[in-house]
């Protein structure tokens, strides 16, 4: 999202400020608003590369730093529920009503904390046993859990 959004920022920004000055223009021959385009431009640009450094700055020290935090945390109960796809189904009165997909969902509780895991861990782990959580370092964002 760090690079799609200043994207769209700048390019659909550009197109509407290079129509409004250009229907400005359009009134009042006297305006130079080629200036007033590139100006804008310019600082949409800026804008645009501030907003990616603030989305994804925290990520790329992440990598750079190649650092990670492991913390260590005891499951407090396992579950493995029955879960549905949301929109898999059609609803209504069509001739061919399907119902949802079902799959199973496997989560653990820790620390009063729902988490999805796959099936592979879930079979390994039991009630009690300890986890380590791999946490990178600035960003905070939980890379991957494993069995201790």
């Amino acid at each position: 999202m760090g690079y799609i959004l200043p994207f769209f920022f700048f390019t659909l920004g550009s197109i509407f400020i290079t129509a409004l000055v250009d229907f400005i223009v359009s009134f009042e021959r006297e305006i130079e608003g080629s200036i007033h385009i590139y100006l804008t431009i310019g600082i949409l640009f800026i804008i645009s590369v501030l907003m990616n450094y603030l989305m994804n700055g925290k990520y790329k020290a992440d990598l750079r730093n190649k650092e990670k935090i492991l913390e260590r945390k005891t499951i407090q109960k396992k579950l493995a529920t029955e879960d549905v796809e949301a929109g898999s189904a059609n609803v209504g009165p069509l001739p061919h009503n399907r119902s949802m997909n079902k799959f199973m969902r496997y989560d653990l509780i820790i620390d009063n904390t729902k988490y999805r895991i796959d099936k592979e861990l879930f079979d390994k782990c039991s009630d009690g046993d300890d986890v380590f959580f791999h946490i990178a370092p600035k960003s905070k964002y939980r890379i991957k859990i494993d069995l201790k």
